[in-house]
């Protein structure tokens, strides 16, 4: 019988090996070596990642790769998800864009990474996105650039030296909006805006299948029901081929959890001030 509180079923929490988990995004080295010391000194992980099943026997990491490849650095041979069905319309898929504020020559960035680059009007810029003609687009103050897509340069590939050219060299803000005007009003003078195609999970299933990943913080997965503050024994991870004992003792975690009153279920929206 399904486990329940405030008549909701508890979220599909299981353990599964490391190497049936694959990611549709890269994570970022120094977010994983700082999440994996904090894991190695807490003994825990708090909050599982999300993931959907990839074919029969595989899963696909929606949120939380960070997460999976800091377990990976400590060499833990087992993963807990939080498993989701993919075809549930409620989990859903957006895509950021990146706002980047600091002075910065984004199209001369481009161009000596090697990007293609075509200046277009911002509507040119924004049907070529939309007719999946370009990789992304840029805006500046005056002027739109899209990146071209062809059989040479492909998307994740693409968007990845994209994201490099600029990463690390200026701050980049994720907003869920293009529009020039508003961000202004948002944020001030604004240096450029990157602006990501509206992938489908389709997408993300075939990327996730692929040796290229899409570079982090391009997708944004709403997922209801998240499962957080679950505080995941690491040892319970370390059981390497005894996955069903992994799996037996989480359920028992849960179990005692629901019993002595500490699971609830919050169905409001929240704001969180120490991510």
């Amino acid at each position: 019988m399904d486990l329940r509180v405030a008549g909701r079923v508890l979220p599909d929490l299981r353990v599964v090996s490391r190497a049936q988990v694959a990611l549709h995004e890269d994570a970022d080295p120094l977010r994983v070596a700082g999440l994996a010391e904090r894991l190695r000194r807490d003994g825990m992980l708090r909050n599982p990642p999300v993931a959907a099943l990839l074919g029969e026997d595989g899963y696909v990491v929606l949120d939380g790769a960070n997460r999976v490849s800091a377990l990976a650095r400590l060499d833990l041979p087992a993963v807990p998800l939080q498993v989701v069905n993919y075809d549930d319309p409620a989990v859903r898929l957006e895509v950021w864009r990146h706002l980047i504020l600091d002075p910065m020559d984004l199209p001369r960035a481009l161009r000596e990474a090697g990007v293609p680059l075509e200046a277009a009007s911002r509507e040119a810029a924004a049907k070529a996105l939309r007719d999946r003609q370009a990789a992304c687009y840029l805006l500046t103050n005056a002027h739109a650039f899209v990146v071209p897509l062809s059989p040479q340069h492909r998307l994740a590939d693409l968007l990845r030296r994209v994201v490099a050219a600029y990463k690390g060299a200026a701050r980049i803000y994720r907003v869920p909006t293009e529009d020039f005007d508003t961000l202004v009003r948002s944020y001030g003078e604004i240096s450029a805006v990157v602006v990501f195609p509206q992938l489908d999970k389709q997408d993300i299933v075939a990327i996730a299948a692929s040796p290229a990943k899409l570079p982090t913080g391009i997708t944004r997965h709403l997922i209801p029901g998240r499962a957080l503050r679950v505080n995941i024994p690491l040892d319970l991870l370390a059981e390497g081929k005894e996955i069903d004992r992994a799996n037996a003792r989480l359920q028992e975690l849960v179990r005692a959890r629901l019993l002595d009153g500490r699971v609830r279920y919050y169905p409001e929206g929240a704001f969180l001030f120490d991510e």
